[in-house]
């Protein structure tokens, strides 16, 4: 008995469907690391979020007297950022121009305090690449005062409103988050 099956180039096929497998394998693998840096990145954002948040809010507790003041800094310095102003140099300006002395080594007024402790969380959130806001909280005006604590990043803007093509909000103005939007909101009283 002789065999004439001719079986020439079947390793080879062999090879190239195992590195084809091989291939698509790695391929998924690495899709699923990019997710999970994305993940870990924005983990770091967030913590970092809470941080100045959680920061800003005891502030505003131990010198309650000054709340609005907070609050109107803080948008003032916001309202500065545009295309031609980054957030951190619009923090740099309202320390040159508003804060006076260095409330950590200084004895300070309630509203150097407040001064000193506005710049010194949004300096904080500018060096963790985030934007900070603070509003009264919607449907608080007519109770007991409630300041919202906005943070957001990667083009998400701390305010709420309507998101259009152009500006990404939060949240909409009753405080619901926008689908998609980077951005966390703490209620502080």
């Amino acid at each position: 008995m002789t065999k004439t099956i001719n079986q020439q180039g079947v390793g080879l096929v062999e090879v190239l469907v195992a590195l084809l497998l091989l291939a698509v394998a790695v391929l998924g693998f690495s899709a699923l690391n990019m997710v999970s840096i994305k993940a870990t990145d924005d983990s770091v954002l967030i913590a970092n979020a809470n941080t100045v948040m959680r920061g800003l809010s005891e502030d505003l507790r131990l010198n309650s007297n000054n709340i609005l003041a907070y609050q109107k800094d803080i948008q003032s310095v916001l309202s500065k950022v545009s295309a031609s102003k980054n957030y951190c140099a619009a923090v740099e300006d309202y320390k040159t121009s508003t804060v006076t002395k260095n409330c950590d080594s200084e004895s300070c007024t309630e509203e150097q305090l407040g001064q000193y402790n506005s710049w010194s969380t949004m300096k904080q959130a500018c060096e963790n690449g985030i934007l900070l806001n603070m509003i009264t909280c919607p449907g608080t005006a007519d109770k007991q005062l409630r300041q919202c604590i906005i943070t957001s990043w990667n083009g998400t803007e701390p305010v709420f409103g309507v998101s259009s093509a152009s500006s990404k909000a939060c949240a909409d103005a009753f405080g619901i988050y926008h689908a998609g939007s980077d951005c966390l909101i703490m209620e502080s009283y």
